[in-house]
């Protein structure tokens, strides 16, 4: 009887959580939750916005992975007010949502791919002191 080992890695490893924390953040620019990193599995995607006067609109994530945008959007933000990642399947990849409800406990995973950069943005009219804050859970293969 032969035995073969196992591949490397063949169980993604758990990694510490990419976060963001923007202090006043640019108008329409893209900041970097997590940097591109390969062979990786996207757990979860959180993020929120406070806001001093104006409210901004939309709040954003842009996961690009394998080559391909995968957009997040949350048309009008409530202040201080925290929303995951959620695959709409009836949707196309650039008009997916963020929702109030974490589903994480409901998949897996939530996306993964040889090359994966996630990116957070926030629009509006003008910058004012507010954090944007985003947290990627991720692991690695």
């Amino acid at each position: 009887m032969t035995f073969s080992l196992p591949p490397k890695k063949t169980v993604p490893e758990h990694q510490a959580d990419a976060t963001l924390s923007q202090a006043n953040p640019v108008s329409a620019t893209w900041y970097t939750v997590l940097d591109t990193v390969l062979n990786t599995r996207i757990i979860g995607i959180s993020t929120n916005i406070t806001w001093a006067t104006t409210q901004p609109t939309p709040l954003e994530i842009k996961v690009t992975i394998d080559g391909q945008t995968v957009t997040f959007t949350v048309a009008n933000p409530v202040s201080a007010t925290n929303y995951f990642a959620r695959i709409a399947t009836e949707q196309a990849l650039s008009a997916q949502v963020l929702d109030t409800v974490d589903y994480a406990r409901e998949r897996a995973f939530l996306l993964e791919g040889r090359s994966v950069k996630v990116e957070a943005r926030i629009t509006w009219a003008t910058t004012q002191p507010t954090p944007l804050v985003a947290r990627v859970k991720y692991a690695k293969y």
